[in-house]
């Protein structure tokens, strides 16, 4: 009867995994991604190559005069009212100081008062570094928190010499909890509850077992556990069909497969141990009667 002493310790370990779900990976979400192989014009003083599998740009300036180049323009409304962070990874050598990324955010008329406004944000570099991500975030309008611009402009303006490498640019949105069972945190919560509750009640089944003791709530009580790990299992795989997050079905399913396995596997030893009880009180009641 070990196992079942075993079980509650194995669902709060599977409620504590569920719970481990970052943030960043339940929430981010990459809703277009911008290939530089892709781009539909040439751009300037750059060149596309293959880095370890990946399209590079790789800008190269050889003289000191002034360089700006629009790199990216977007202007898919459906995306961009989804959208909250531009990414880019991008990597430089030799770069003089006053370089920079821009970002043009471009928002309609009736989102600021009925003026068209643009919202700018830049990001300094200079000298030589390797790879590192960077970020915009996408702002909302000025007088309307809901409303997402209509075209994004990135640039890169280089004062003088240098080289950069820039990997795909990610068009990046959050996603909403809505339609979410439960979060991570409950889902810990929820499991470590019971998952306590289902290992006491299993030891407690363990020890009336051992004794011989109370063979109808017992078999009841293991037939109903098994019952109800098959419903979580169900459960689980609803969940997962309908893209529950991972703290969600994960957080069904496991739990689920150990009821089942544990009680399942230890159904017929519970009752050839009840019926071994049986027969030893029948046997010494015939020999106390003789």
């Amino acid at each position: 009867m070990k196992k079942m002493f075993h079980t509650g310790l194995l669902l709060c370990l599977a409620a504590a995994a569920a719970a481990q779900e970052l943030p960043s990976q339940t929430m981010k979400r990459v809703l277009r991604e911008y290939a530089w192989k892709d781009s539909p014009a040439p751009i300037p003083s750059s060149q596309v190559i293959s880095l370890d599998g990946t399209s590079v740009l790789k800008v190269l300036k050889t003289n000191d005069v002034p360089l700006e180049i629009s790199l990216l323009t977007i202007t898919n409304s459906s995306l961009l009212q989804k959208a909250n962070l531009i990414e880019w990874e991008m990597k430089y050598e030799n770069v003089p100081f006053g370089a920079r990324r821009e970002l043009y955010e471009t928002f309609p008329p009736q989102a600021v008062g009925g003026d068209c406004h643009t919202n700018y944000q830049s990001i300094y570099f200079t000298g030589t570094k390797n790879w590192d991500k960077y970020v915009f975030q996408i702002t909302p309008a000025y007088y309307d928190n809901e409303t997402r611009p209509n075209e994004l402009r990135l640039k890169l303006s280089l004062p003088s010499r240098g080289t950069i490498y820039l990997r795909p640019v990610k068009l990046v949105g959050w996603t909403s909890n809505t339609g979410r069972w439960w979060s991570p945190q409950q889902a810990g919560l929820i499991g470590g509850i019971s998952g306590t509750l289902i290992g006491c009640f299993g030891g407690l089944i363990g020890l009336l077992v051992s004794k011989g003791k109370a063979r109808n709530f017992v078999m009841a009580a293991v037939n109903c556990l098994i019952g109800l790990g098959i419903l979580l299992m169900i459960a689980g795989v609803v969940a997962a069909l309908l893209k529950q997050p991972y703290a969600v079905w994960y957080a069904l399913l496991l739990p689920g497969i150990i009821l089942t396995l544990i009680f399942s596997l230890n159904l017929h030893s519970i009752q050839r141990r009840y019926d071994e009880v049986e027969i030893r009180r029948i046997t010494s009641v015939d020999a106390n009667a003789n």
